[in-house]
């Protein structure tokens, strides 16, 4: 292989692995797709990824070397996005139409995101009433929380025009969104603040953050394990204290007696609630409509399996089932469809995840709840690594069982 060729091989790997961080694909993921698109290439590839760079070692049939460094800019979900380089990644064989390669991904890098604008912001309605009905909430939680939510994104649209507010986006917000909840309190004073304030936030909880992060970790990837642990954390104390400012502005500026008496509603109403957080969820992972079914679906799967495991053998069980079952449903979509597992995976984790549950953990710290504070981080851990280790074992069994046969080669003379 000449120099040119590895060099243009190198460009191209470190350029698909950019775009496949910028879509959100896990480190061992990452690591994975490229090891197996440099085979497919003619070159064994030797990967190491974290949040913020990834070194490539090329080595052709030669023995011939090359090293790619690159450091990574912060990610986020597009799962428009990711379809498409999976589809390029299982079309890649061999490096003759390399530029057809190139040529795809930079269209597929160029391509604007799915949801944007209002539609985006309506969709914060939805992902934050259905979320505050998950906290138990009430129907004036489902209002203020979804009036709350379609700011929250809004502010985050906003925000993320000013690259220098950046670290202080969380806190600003989240200080915002405290107002706005004590201020909803003096037009109906039957809600809980606090109930509709974390359901309007929930846009930038780490809860899912965390569960990857603890599979990364099961997965021997220390360094993005513990980087994404790291900021899942910091990204909870920045919404914590953003949310405890706001809190105590607001009762301070307005002070209102809240009846703190939350309207209980049927059973029933939970399922569709779910229902509506897997649509929402198309625009908060960027995903297409074509998937509404699939994400809705995902989620539903999941609730239906933590609700009847957990209520017989207890939480912790149920969520481990549950992740089980959700990433076994993504491995079998996946091989039916062609597209990737994370469009079923990714939205019924996120109903489990125990972000909101961390959350609430470092509120009753700050207020000086000890007790109570400790309990839900603790459990908020517990469900995270239990979320890991349901979602690597389906990871490691399903493809053994869906593994895509290559045909048999025909015998001489056949």
């Amino acid at each position: 292989m000449t120099d040119d060729r590895l060099y243009r091989l190198g460009r191209f790997l470190r350029d698909l692995g950019r775009a496949l961080h910028l879509s959100g694909a896990p480190a061992h993921e990452l690591e994975r797709r490229l090891n197996e698109t440099g085979r497919q290439l003619g070159v064994r590839v030797e990967g190491f990824a974290v949040l913020t760079f990834l070194a490539l070692t090329l080595v052709d049939a030669d023995g011939k070397r090359r090293v790619e460094m690159l450091r990574l800019p912060p990610y986020d979900y597009n799962m428009a996005r990711l379809i498409e380089l999976e589809a390029l990644c299982r079309e890649i064989d061999g490096s003759e139409r390399l530029d057809a390669y190139e040529q795809r991904l930079a269209a597929a890098m160029a391509t604007p995101a799915p949801w944007s604008g209002l539609a985006f912001v309506a969709m914060g309605f939805l992902l934050s009433a259905s979320v505050a009905l998950l906290l138990r909430g009430g129907w004036m939680e489902m209002l203020c929380g979804g009036l709350i939510g379609m700011g929250f994104v809004a502010g985050v649209l906003g925000c993320a025009r000013i690259p220098r507010l950046g670290p202080a986006v969380p806190v600003i917000l989240c200080t915002l969104a405290a107002l706005m909840a004590q201020a909803l309190a003096w037009f109906f004073p039957q809600q809980s603040p606090f109930v509709s304030a974390v359901a309007g936030v929930v846009f930038l909880l780490p809860g899912f953050m965390l569960t990857v992060a603890m599979s990364e970790l099961a997965t021997q990837n220390y360094l993005a394990g513990s980087g994404r642990l790291i900021g899942a954390f910091l990204q909870l104390f920045l919404m914590g204290a953003g949310l405890a400012i706001g809190t105590k502005i607001g009762q301070t500026l307005y002070p209102v007696e809240t009846l703190g008496v939350v309207t209980s509603l049927p059973a029933w109403v939970i399922w569709p609630a779910v229902a509506v957080l897997g649509v929402s969820l198309l625009a908060v992972l960027q995903a297409p409509w074509s998937a509404v079914l699939v994400s809705a679906g995902g989620c539903l799967l999941a609730w239906a399996v933590y609700s009847v495991v957990g209520a017989g053998m207890g939480n912790v069980v149920g969520a481990f089932c549950a992740a089980f079952a959700v990433a076994a449903a993504g491995h079998l979509y996946q091989f039916v469809s062609n597209r990737p597992s994370v469009l079923v995976q990714i939205p019924g984790l996120i109903t489990l995840v125990p972000g909101s549950m961390g959350f609430r953990g470092l509120h009753a710290l700050m207020a000086q709840d000890s007790a109570a504070g400790i309990a839900l981080i603790t459990e908020m851990l517990l469900t995270g690594a239990v979320l890991a280790v349901g979602l690597l074992l389906a990871d490691n069994l399903m493809p053994l069982i869906f593994r895509r046969k290559s045909p048999a080669p025909e015998t001489a003379g056949a």
